[in-house]
């Protein structure tokens, strides 16, 4: 079935180390959410290009899946690297790690794992609103409006998450490690 791909995580010696965790969506739910915002972009852009802006590391998984599944959209993909975690912890600084594109009068779709404090959502959106974008939007995986200290909303939302749980896999990770896990987990 198109946009369906099966995973299999196989234990090593350094998983069998990592914590415990839950599943809090499935690949199976990750799939139907991502299609669901893909058709909900394709008619929101159709005709139009739009430049995506992938914040890595951990969007790049949801993007790379949300970007294959956009009709009649002409994409240009970009990518940013910002940090502002250490470890399980917030550090409450943004780092922008290289230089922002060039969004001066273009449509811009920013894709994120996900959104909890809103402070690198929140810089991010004031250094790209600087330029004078034609459009701003987000599309995030997980909103976790339990953690939120700034005001934060996002147009594209698969999964909002009330709890304050931290989370690994499909490309949110716990200090570099289980960034990979094909679901989405919450450390137990």
């Amino acid at each position: 079935m198109p946009g369906k791909t099966s995973y299999q995580v196989k234990p090593t010696a350094e998983s069998q180390k990592l914590p415990k965790t839950k599943v809090v969506f499935t690949t199976a739910q990750i799939d139907k959410r991502v299609g669901e915002l893909a058709a909900k972009i394709s008619r929101d852009y159709a005709g139009k290009a739009l430049v995506c802006l992938t914040i890595l590391r951990g969007g790049f998984f949801f993007a790379s899946d949300l970007i294959r599944r956009l009709k009649n959209v002409e994409v240009e993909l970009e990518f940013v690297k910002l940090a502002s975690y250490a470890g399980t912890r917030s550090s409450g600084r943004i780092d922008f790690r290289g230089q922002l594109p060039s969004v001066s009068g273009r449509e811009v779709l920013v894709i994120e794992d996900l959104v909890d404090t809103g402070r690198t959502l929140a810089s991010l959106d004031e250094a790209l609103k600087a330029q004078g974008p034609r459009s701003l939007r987000y599309a995030i995986c997980v909103d976790k409006k339990a953690r939120r200290e700034v005001p934060f909303e996002c147009e594209y939302v698969a999964f909002d998450l009330e709890r304050d749980s931290f989370l690994v896999g499909y490309g949110m990770d716990n200090d570099g490690k289980q960034r990979t896990l094909p679901d989405i987990r919450e450390i137990v």
